[in-house]
């Protein structure tokens, strides 16, 4: 007689189907994890002690317990009762590029959940009396956002036990978000509303248009190759071809203030400011097309529960705007702020339903899409609400993605500024091209929120 499984199997929920889809279809299976680091200063940490907190954390964040299991060929998931780690890796690095070069190999080594390894984890020392953790975790465990509530807490517990004061507020459990989604998503009545919508929104203007931050060059080509000059949507998501690189852009203290104060006294998300600085440099190298169609993640965490959950709920949004060089700055970022609001209110349709949807409509292969990049905001926290330390939050190349350009955007807790990490193909594009995005980005943010009457037309003659 078959043993029975003694733990409560539950199905992947849409995010996670979404990670566990770019894993399959990869030769490269780093693609589907999130390698971040989190580095205190003022503070020495007492390893043992953290060691401590780290096994409290394992009980608090349920997100940590998660496993996952083949069943009849299906990918199932399962929380264990309880996980500890009485001996955590420890490194102390001599130098910045000796602590740099372990953390960007581990990063591109995949973490293999459908092996039994969720996360690997050290605590280190830097070269500058640094503290901090290292953490790569299965996507399918959590996002990127997941991961720095992770750390939060995580630190929070640390205080907690070397202070001897009361623990944090316990965490939300992801399992019982995974079981409420389920439930969510077996309301398939419910999905009509949302095709519909869906339909009109990608129909709407037309098929859409590739506007490659390399510019029109590689559409050019295969315009020749499939002797077709009307091609829009090259296939530029080829899983033999993605390897990236990284590079990191920076926005200084004094105009990051500006740039979140603009953004309180408007009501305007900063995801929605950043995303227009870069459409607008990928519209002006590429015919200054009106039509640029971008994906940016999406976390789903607007309840305060969701946001003392750790976990995988991110989704992609289709961010597709078509905007007139007539239209103010103001107007455009109304537009974008539109456009996002609405994709908000149709989550509860998966994104790997939403693109199947738009291939059918456009009849595009698998490696095809329109979509020039991947868009992240990681929401850090620039004050950890009087805890005495500053931090580092770092991210790190992958070294291999899917889609041709991925920008992750977070403030920089170290200097109040803001950072850019530009994660790219490099068969697809090259550091001059990356450059002159990030440039021309910050330069049409910084002069719209100067002079939010100035017109697309006038934004798009500044960019180099």
């Amino acid at each position: 007689m078959k043993k029975e499984f003694p733990y409560k199997l539950y199905d992947l929920i849409p995010s996670q189907q979404t990670m566990y889809l770019m894993f399959k279809y990869t030769f490269s299976k780093q693609i589907s994890q999130i390698p971040t680091s989190f580095c205190v200063e003022d503070i020495d940490l007492d390893f043992d002690l953290l060691t401590k907190a780290l096994n409290i954390e394992f009980e608090r964040n349920d997100s940590l317990r998660l496993r996952f299991i083949k069943v009849d060929k299906q990918l199932k998931q399962y929380f264990l009762p309880s996980y500890k780690m009485n001996k955590v890796p420890c490194k102390y690095f001599r130098s910045v590029q000796e602590q740099q070069a372990f953390f960007e190999k581990d990063a591109q080594t995949p973490v293999r959940f459908d092996k039994g390894v969720n996360f690997r984890i050290y605590f280190y020392k830097t070269a500058n009396a640094g503290n901090g953790v290292y953490f790569n975790v299965s996507h399918l465990n959590m996002d990127a956002l997941g991961a720095v509530i992770f750390y939060l807490d995580f630190i929070s517990v640390y205080r907690a036990l070397a202070h001897g004061t009361e623990l944090p507020a316990p965490m939300a459990s992801y399992e019982e978000y995974i079981a409420k989604e389920l439930k969510v998503v077996s309301e398939k009545k419910k999905w009509d509303k949302h095709e519909s919508w869906y339909r009109e929104y990608f129909a709407k203007g037309g098929e859409p248009f590739y506007a490659g931050v390399h510019g029109p060059a590689f559409l050019e080509k295969t315009r020749i190759k499939k002797k077709n000059p009307n091609l829009r949507v090259p296939a530029a998501y080829n899983p033999l071809l993605d390897k990236c690189d990284m590079i990191n852009g920076h926005i200084g203290a004094e105009d990051a203030a500006k740039i979140f104060a603009f953004c309180k006294e408007n009501s305007i998300a900063p995801e929605s400011l950043f995303m227009f600085g870069l459409r607008t440099h990928c519209s002006a190298i590429n015919y200054r097309t009106e039509d640029v169609f971008m994906m940016a993640t999406c976390s789903k965490r607007a309840g305060v529960k969701e946001k003392k959950m750790s976990g995988c709920l991110v989704q992609p949004i289709q961010v597709r705007t078509i905007i007139p060089e007539t239209a103010t700055f103001e107007e455009a970022l109304g537009e974008y702020t539109r456009v996002r609001t609405q994709l908000y209110r149709h989550m509860d349709y998966p994104y790997i339903t939403a693109r199947d949807l738009s291939r059918e409509m456009y009849n595009y292969s698998l490696i095809q899409g329109p979509a020039c990049m991947m868009f992240s905001w990681i929401p850090l926290p620039i004050d950890l609400d009087g805890m005495g330390f500053k931090f580092d939050f770092k991210t790190y190349d992958l070294g291999r993605y899917f889609t041709p350009l991925y920008t992750i955007c977070s403030p920089d807790p170290k200097d109040k500024g803001i950072n850019l990490n530009y994660m790219y193909r490099v068969k697809l594009s090259n550091k001059e091209h990356i450059d002159a995005l990030h440039k021309n980005a910050v330069k049409v943010v910084l002069a719209g929120i100067e002079n939010p009457k100035l017109t697309v037309k006038e934004l798009l003659d500044m960019c180099d």
